[in-house]
């Protein structure tokens, strides 16, 4: 804001030799279009002697001619053009105050209010390696680089919240009687123990979450605490993410660039060993989704029939394991948001 006539004066001069940042620049191109400069040509004053004029009239209620220590008999057509140039600074100062506020009012966390996290502690990662942090519950958080973290000194006896900027994966310390927020670019993400990522996207202008383990719910967030209807909330399991778009308000659900073996899913050791002799893709495709928590989808009853034989033992992650059953039997894998779909012609059981 300014505050006196020499910083007002410094910000014309600083505007005629282009010295101001771009959008100082254009809150000032759009004052000084609005001045009628039909009559500019008639007027003899230097810019210092404008300057303290137009400064004048918006201090002493639009009246050019009022300034202390300033003797200025204008003519009436001149009196004119200099109310209409008062008129347009008190029009730019009206504009760019109004960016100051917004400027300064910008949500440091999107979708949270700035004194919910103002006089919070916070964890910065200036560096570019990870940075490990434990939070005072016992939870760990692995900082990546330029990642922020904001959290109390102690959390509230009924829960537990947190809020972040940047890429971050957590190890949640269990707790049932305290759910855990995480709140980060319009969402929120709760849990009660687990392991998860969340990642920004800026050139997509997106926000994902990820499970390791446990489960997660994932709801934007409302910076007046509202509770989200429950067809907007989306409960993630193991293996699975969700990606939300805040300029289209939308949850997309998927799976994991690499899933893993839910190992306290797995009923037997036998099922750990994926490697199979002339058995029926109907009987694998359970013990895959029993294995990863993925709904597998077959496109047609044929493919039922197809008699595999092949180790998957030496490969650990769903997606490497399914590109060697479809070649082995001539078909291909689709994901569809957190499923995957085989499709193929599928095989002729009486052969």
């Amino acid at each position: 804001m300014i505050k006196n006539l020499k910083a007002f004066l410094r910000l014309l001069d600083r505007y005629q030799k282009r010295r101001l940042n771009q959008e100082e620049t254009k809150v000032l191109d759009i004052w000084y279009d609005s001045i009628d400069h039909t009559e500019t040509k008639k007027d003899h004053l230097d810019d210092e002697q404008a300057g303290k004029l137009m400064w004048t009239a918006i201090n002493k209620g639009m009246e050019p001619d009022a300034a202390d220590g300033i003797t200025l008999p204008l003519p009436f057509w001149k009196r004119n053009f200099y109310l209409r140039l008062a008129a347009a600074c008190v029009l730019f100062l009206g504009v760019f105050i109004g960016y100051q506020y917004t400027l300064n009012n910008t949500s440091i966390i999107a979708g949270v209010k700035n004194e919910v996290v103002e006089n919070m502690n916070q964890i910065t990662n200036e560096t570019s390696e990870q940075k490990i942090f434990d939070l005072p519950d016992g939870s760990k958080v692995t900082l990546e680089p330029g990642a922020k973290l904001f959290y109390p000194e102690v959390f509230a006896d009924r829960e537990r919240r947190v809020y972040l900027s940047g890429d971050v994966f957590f190890e949640i310390a269990h707790d049932t009687s305290r759910p855990f927020y995480v709140h980060a670019n319009n969402i929120v993400t709760k849990v009660l123990g687990t392991s998860f990522t969340i990642r920004e996207n800026k050139q997509k202008n997106s926000i994902e979450v990820a499970v390791l383990t446990g489960v997660v719910e994932v709801q934007q967030s409302d910076e007046d605490d509202k509770p989200e209807p429950a067809d907007k909330k989306v409960v993630l399991t193991q293996n699975k993410k969700v990606t939300f778009y805040p300029q289209d308000e939308k949850l997309v659900t998927g799976i994991v660039e690499q899933p893993k073996i839910i190992t306290t899913q797995i009923s037997g050791v036998a099922k750990l060993n994926f490697n199979y002799l002339e058995k029926p893709l109907a009987d694998i495709v359970p013990i895959l989704e029993e294995a990863y928590g993925v709904k597998i989808n077959l496109s047609n009853d044929r493919l039922r029939n197809c008699i595999i034989t092949a180790d998957l033992s030496q490969e650990n992650t769903l997606f490497t394991q399914l590109e060697i059953l479809c070649e082995s039997i001539d078909a291909k894998y689709l994901l569809i948001n957190d499923s995957v779909m085989l499709s193929g012609k599928g095989c002729d059981i009486s052969k």
